[in-house]
């Protein structure tokens, strides 16, 4: 009796375990080659490095041009630069101010600024590293999406952009539509790995870069650009300082003219900025193929997670298709 007690004990102890959940679409897998769920979708964050081969590196650096040269000359960027693009409030100060003078604004301005700081940095290296992020938040991106796999069909919806490879604190929800962000293509599981298809997608890039480098001024000195810009110059003290500037016994004067023109410069660096922002449009992302490992971390044969996934990829910025290095990672 003992013998056949400790016999059914010894088979209960190496009987294989049960496979677990069977999927009603992807069937059943093993924790070792678990099949993905069709009850829901897996959150995936898509890892791009779009490549100066994306965007031309004038293009990526005309973004930031004029906030570059307030950083460095900041009279040149709210007199010189507006008043070659013809501002009607720069144009008419400089036609005000007699010549003599004319030609020392902007080194006035320039020792104006020099000494302004916001949050303990000086406004200038404030200005250079807003247009640090500015340009990095066009090189690297994860775009978040939700992917559902059933059976031999995958849907991948992009939901939302991510900067924080960029060194920015920006996650911003994708409000274009659904059938710009979304796509349809095929997928297929063998011993725990995925295989998807080819799928693509388009958005305004840029619009959201801009609206995210915005948001990490406000993080980082309390305000949007403009505003961050306008707050510590403050055009309406500038003015009054700029105005009772002398030489020879000759002073600028014209102060409202001086405000105007500040205020018109510094609208001019945002704005320039703002339209080289939005011109940049990911008009193709396409992931032309896509492979990862399914993980199944509970141990009842569907995967909990999905690993190591590489998109083979290309991305056309205004350049045409260019291939560009991308990863995947996503979980229930």
């Amino acid at each position: 009796m003992r013998r056949l007690l400790a016999l059914s004990l010894l088979a209960a102890c190496t009987t294989p375990p049960s496979v677990g959940t069977v999927d009603p679409a992807n069937g059943s897998g093993t924790p070792d080659a678990p099949v993905p769920t069709s009850q829901g979708a897996y959150h995936v964050k898509n890892h791009v490095d779009v490549s100066v081969e994306v965007f031309l590196p004038d293009q990526v650096e005309g973004v930031v041009t004029t906030l570059r040269t307030f950083s460095t000359n900041p009279g040149k960027a709210l007199l010189e630069l507006p008043g070659q693009a013809g501002v009607p409030a720069v144009g008419t100060l400089l036609d005000a101010v007699p010549g003599p003078l004319k030609d020392k604004l902007e080194d006035w301005i320039n020792g104006y600024i020099d000494p302004i700081s916001i949050g303990g940095v000086k406004l200038t290296d404030a200005a250079g590293l807003i247009a640090m992020l500015a340009e990095t938040a066009l090189t690297n991106v994860d775009l978040d999406s939700d992917l559902t796999i059933d059976g031999a069909t995958a849907t991948q919806t992009f939901t939302q952009l991510d900067l924080s490879p960029a060194g920015i604190d920006a996650t911003l929800p994708l409000d274009v539509p659904t059938d710009l962000r979304s796509a349809t293509t095929t997928a297929a599981v063998e011993s725990g790995t995925l295989t998807l298809g080819d799928e693509h997608f388009g958005f305004e890039y840029g619009t959201y870069a801009w609206v995210a480098v915005n948001q990490a001024s406000t993080s980082l000195f309390g305000a949007d650009i403009r505003t961050t810009l306008g707050n510590a110059v403050n055009c309406g003290h500038l003015a009054d300082t700029i105005s009772n500037k002398c030489v020879l016994g000759v002073c600028v004067g014209h102060k409202d003219l001086i405000d105007g023109a500040c205020e018109a410069g510094l609208d001019f660096v945002v704005d320039q900025m703002k339209d080289k922002f939005e011109s940049i449009n990911l008009d193709v992302v396409h992931f032309a193929s896509g492979s990862a490992a399914l993980v199944d971390d509970s141990g009842d044969g569907i995967a909990d997670r999905i690993d190591q996934g590489t998109w083979d990829a290309e991305i056309n910025g205004g350049q045409g298709l260019r291939h560009v290095p991308a990863t995947f990672t996503g979980a229930r």
